[in-house]
């Protein structure tokens, strides 16, 4: 049944309004049920404008029922009760989202035979038992100019008010009184609604987690371009401000608040409650509903909202000039063009001087750019006017000048709002608008790279700051240029920090780097995770991890100017993560480095090793082999086996040790004759070289695997028939008792024939015996040392 005929039915059958109530709440929310399908065939706007009209029939329905349970038959005709209903705010500008609250105002004339507060609550109550969220006010139309100079959000709120229902001669009154309001203290209203402005701007970025409705490049924005333009030219919408404005401009505006308007309404949907935030878990659901990919929505939404927030910021300066007569007086005239004021540069860009150049114009800036602390809008479009003289030869000079500047980030920025700065910086272009899904960084990719040169420029580390102001200015061409463009890669299927340092070094290498500078860019944006990571996920303590660290940075120049990014990188993520927990990692790590660089001999060995353990990771045999013993085999501390042995060597080696299950095994080759022990257990090697002091030995290894594990491989000189393995086997056995002891030859060693290294490598000294071969040499060496309890590898 047709929901108004079942309606008047209950009306007539002199139900409740109560009853009535619930009625209209099921009515309700079978039409909010409807709108998902309704968002499948609609543009922003227009499905904004339909719910609107919805909304406004539902209130209609709940006044015509308030009116008819007061009244019955003898209710007065809608004009001659003084009741207006008004839509407000974004219901008013039919602008209202699905969940967002109703704002409602109910005008009246105060007539006592009426008993309107009566009338007025009833409806109210109605509404509410319905199930409508209203936000709500009511006003005797004699209180409204007095009411609107309380505040400035009550006054931005009446002036766009919107008639919905009721006595049409109220509204055409109230009307009246709407136009003194939007002309009363002008000036007063401007310059609240601009602090308000900048307040939210401060407030909430662009970033990562967009607030689309109050945020930078928001549905506020065009709300503020509303409420100043329609005190000035009493207009009905921002398109009627076309006269005044750029068309062009206003044309890019409207596309871009229809996307808005979009992913508001499909956040709504999505989390079927009011959402103003771009929250990451509800994206896959929005980009369904868009017909778009996660990423693309992403992006989408973060060019909206920089275009939003770029033509906004010129349309307010450009409404607000005039009528504030606060245009600034020039103290410093770069040109006929740009001029400074109060430290803030200007430009009149509205007809450039003819023959202006893109980059002899940057260059003037960088002259004057210590007297200049902050950037007009009007600055970053009359850069976009220039943008066909840019000139890719002159490029060069002018980077290379503003690589050496300091405090550039503002400059970036307005470089960025007028669409030059990814001319400058192509490396940049893939990275424009890019999300970053890791719940980590708080800003798009493109925004962050600029606020890491801002965290340059404030560093509040005084250690980092210290590094920072001795750098001498090609050491801060470097840092700043490998700062810049540390994330160039992303957005790719390879690691970003391996394309990206490819892109870097390039363009370094066409902006005139040397060869050297150039490099360290590369190594700079290779590794500028690389800090980070291993302060935190790796005992910093260890001498091994240090040299391995080392061995890829290569140089305590690299080691300043990296940890300088790294806390550029990580303080520009958000306020808060550069935290005195991970500062105190990052200094201990920097020093412990920086201490162990004066040990050349163990970082060139730690590279070396780093390089060999790549080629057995990709070695297939060794990654067919379980996690646990991969690792075990990566984990020895000794770097002799890997210099030594291949990878099949290695390989072989592992397996063993993946399938020794007792507390030891062995195995004896013939020819040549070699003993292989995998022990878990103490050897009495003394002994065991001792009892085989009659063959003479070509190598021993000894390894340890893991704690408690070891590795011994003794190779001699000469084959062994089969039929003699077996008292080999049993001085093996026999060498498992560290109770056995063994007649051992006399030696002659010299003091001076012995040379001890104790800072050989990280874990272990070295001792190196040059003296005349004598039988039993090693077997002397060992037993001492297994005296003593030394560890031998």
């Amino acid at each position: 049944m047709d929901f108004q005929k079942k309606l008047q039915e209950k009306i007539e059958a002199d139900i409740s309004l109560f009853e009535i109530s619930k009625l209209i709440k099921a009515e309700y929310r079978r039409y909010l049920s409807t709108l998902s399908k309704e968002f499948e065939k609609s543009s922003g706007k227009s499905f904004l404008v339909k719910h609107t009209k919805a909304i406004d029939e539902f209130l209609k329905i709940i006044y015509k029922v308030t009116i008819k349970n007061l009244f019955d038959h003898y209710a007065p005709r809608t004009n001659t009760l003084p009741i207006a209903l008004l839509a407000l705010g974004s219901y008013a500008r039919e602008q209202m989202c699905v969940y967002s609250d109703i704002d409602l105002m109910i005008v009246y004339k105060d007539i006592k035979g009426y008993n309107l507060k009566e009338t007025i609550e009833s409806m109210l109550s109605l509404a509410w038992d319905s199930g409508f969220k209203l936000g709500h006010r009511v006003h005797e139309i004699d209180e409204l100019l007095e009411v609107s100079r309380s505040d400035h959000t009550i006054k931005s709120a009446m002036i766009e008010s919107r008639f919905i229902y009721g006595s049409k001669p109220i509204w055409q009154e109230t009307l009246l009184r709407l136009n003194i309001i939007k002309k009363d203290n002008q000036q007063k209203f401007i310059r609240e609604k601009l602090k308000e402005y900048e307040e939210r701007h401060k407030k909430y970025p662009i970033e990562l987690r967009a607030n689309i409705k109050e945020g930078a490049g928001g549905i506020r924005d065009i709300n503020t371009i509303y409420w100043i333009g329609t005190t000035q030219y009493n207009i009905y919408s921002v398109k009627d401000l076309i006269p005044v404005i750029d068309e062009k401009k206003y044309h890019i505006l409207a596309k871009s608040i229809d996307f808005i308007f979009r992913v508001r309404i499909a956040l709504h949907l999505s989390a079927k409650k009011k959402v103003d935030t771009l929250r990451l878990e509800l994206i896959p659901d929005i980009a369904k509903m868009l017909n778009l990919t996660q990423v693309g929505v992403a992006k989408k939404v973060y060019k909206s909202l920089f275009e939003i927030d770029r033509i906004s910021e010129l349309f307010l300066y450009e409404l607000s000039s005039n009528i504030l007569d606060e245009k600034a007086t020039p103290t410093i005239a770069l040109n006929s063009d740009l001029y400074i004021s109060d430290g803030i540069l200007t430009a009149n860009y509205q007809e450039p001087t003819s023959g202006s150049d893109l980059f002899d114009t940057l260059s003037l800036v960088l002259e004057h750019h210590h007297q200049i602390t902050s950037y007009h809008i009007s600055f970053s479009e009359y850069l976009s006017h220039l943008i066909s003289s840019f000139d890719s030869h002159k490029r060069a000079q002018f980077v290379t000048k503003l690589l050496i500047t300091k405090n550039i980030s503002n400059l970036l920025l307005a470089l960025y709002k007028a669409k030059v700065l990814f001319m400058i910086f192509p490396p940049l272009k893939k990275i424009r608008y890019l999300p970053q899904f890791d719940g980590y960084h708080r800003f798009p990719v493109d925004l962050h790279s600029i606020q890491t040169l801002k965290s340059l420029e404030e560093i509040e580390d005084i250690f980092v700051r210290r590094l920072y102001t001795e750098l001498d200015k090609k050491e801060l061409a470097v840092v700043t240029l490998a700062s810049f463009l540390h994330d160039c890669g992303k957005g790719r299927k390879r690691d970003h920090s391996e394309l990206g340092s490819v892109i870097a070094k390039n363009f370094a290498q066409n902006i005139g780097f040397d060869a050297e500078d150039s490099q360290m860019v590369y190594r700079l944006v290779r590794y500028h995770t690389l800090m980070s990571n291993t302060s935190a996920r790796e005992d910093i303590y260890n001498e091994k991890v240090i040299y391995a660290f080392n061995a890829k940075i290569e140089t305590p120049q690299t080691l300043k100017l990296l940890y300088i990014l790294t806390y550029a990188d990580i303080s520009s993520v958000g306020k808060g993560t550069y935290s005195s927990f991970n500062a105190n990692l990052l200094k201990e790590l920097y020093e412990n480095s920086l201490d162990a660089f004066s040990h050349k001999q163990r970082i060139s060995e730690a590279s070396r090793r780093i390089k060999i353990e790549k080629r057995l990771k990709k070695y297939p045999p060794f990654m067919e082999l379980k996690r646990t013993t991969q690792k075990k085999i990566l984990s020895i501390k000794s770097n002799l086996l890997f210099f030594k042995y291949t990878p099949y060597q290695i390989t072989a080696l592992a397996k063993k040790v993946q399938e020794c299950k007792s507390s030891y095994s062995y195995s004896i080759t013939t020819s040549p004759l070699s003993i292989e022990i995998l022990s878990r257990v103490k050897l009495n090697l003394g002994y065991l070289l001792a009892k085989l002091s009659y063959l003479n030995i070509t190598t021993l290894d000894i390894f340890k695997i893991e704690s408690g594990l070891k590795y011994f491989k003794i190779v001699f000189d000469e084959e062994i028939d089969p039929g003699e393995k077996e008292p080999i086997e049993s001085i093996i056995i026999d060498a498992f008792d560290m109770r056995k002891r063994a007649k051992l030859p006399p030696l002659e060693i010299k003091q001076k024939e012995i040379e001890v290294d104790c800072d050989h490598s990280p874990s272990y000294a070295s001792m190196k015996i040059n003296t005349k071969d004598q039988k039993g040499l090693l077997a002397n060496v060992i037993s001492v040392f297994d005296d003593m309890g030394i560890d031998i590898a």
